[in-house]
């Protein structure tokens, strides 16, 4: 195979998987990449029986303290969370509407994987995996750093302007901190398979 076709190869990867994306974003739930979805995700994934300590949760979200009190206090009064010794711990842990919130978003997006999967059977789908983990593993080869996406996923329209650091636009910001709008991600740089 010659570079012009691998480079027709690697262009139709990349065809493959921005309509991946698009159906996921479609078809898929809301995203989950930032503020409450993500607490509730990392308490769902890494949490004790649902539950983690701020500390735990600054260092797998990579948000501030501040930032993470906000989001937590929020998801509390939607009833997502409960949060115990707050002036100290401040352990936070899923309730039981958070936890139907998220099997719900877990279920919608296995349904529209599966809408994006439609046609292959289980030896092609066990392919596809095969070749996607050959490929990861030769551009790891190569000194690729995977968590340069998760660097740069964090910029954004307003990034190098006066206002909000998180890029969410020039004058929401006061001083160079964060405007704090609804759905804003407060220092998280996370990256979930939740499309958005």
């Amino acid at each position: 195979m010659n570079m012009a076709d691998s480079t027709k190869l690697i262009q139709g990867l990349k065809r493959a998987a921005n309509y991946s994306k698009l159906t996921m974003r479609q078809f898929g739930p809301k995203s989950y990449k930032q503020g409450q979805g993500a607490l509730l995700k990392v308490l769902v994934k890494f949490g004790d029986d649902g539950s983690m300590c701020k500390k735990g949760l600054e260092k797998k979200l990579n948000w501030r303290g501040k930032d993470l009190r906000h989001v937590a206090k929020k998801a509390e009064r939607n009833g997502y969370v409960t949060i115990q010794d707050a002036e100290f711990k401040f352990i936070v842990s899923i309730t039981d509407k958070g936890r139907e919130v998220m099997q719900k978003r877990f279920a919608a997006e296995d349904k529209a994987a599966d809408m994006i999967l439609e046609g292959l059977n289980t030896e092609e789908r066990q392919q596809l995996a095969n070749l996607c983990e050959k490929i990861s593993k030769n551009c790891e080869g190569l000194g690729i750093d995977y968590s340069e996406i998760k660097k740069r996923s964090g910029k954004g329209a307003g990034h190098g302007k006066k206002g909000c650091p998180q890029g969410h636009g020039e004058g929401n910001g006061q001083d160079g901190k964060c405007c704090r709008q609804e759905g804003h991600g407060h220092g998280g740089k996370y990256v979930f398979v939740f499309k958005g």
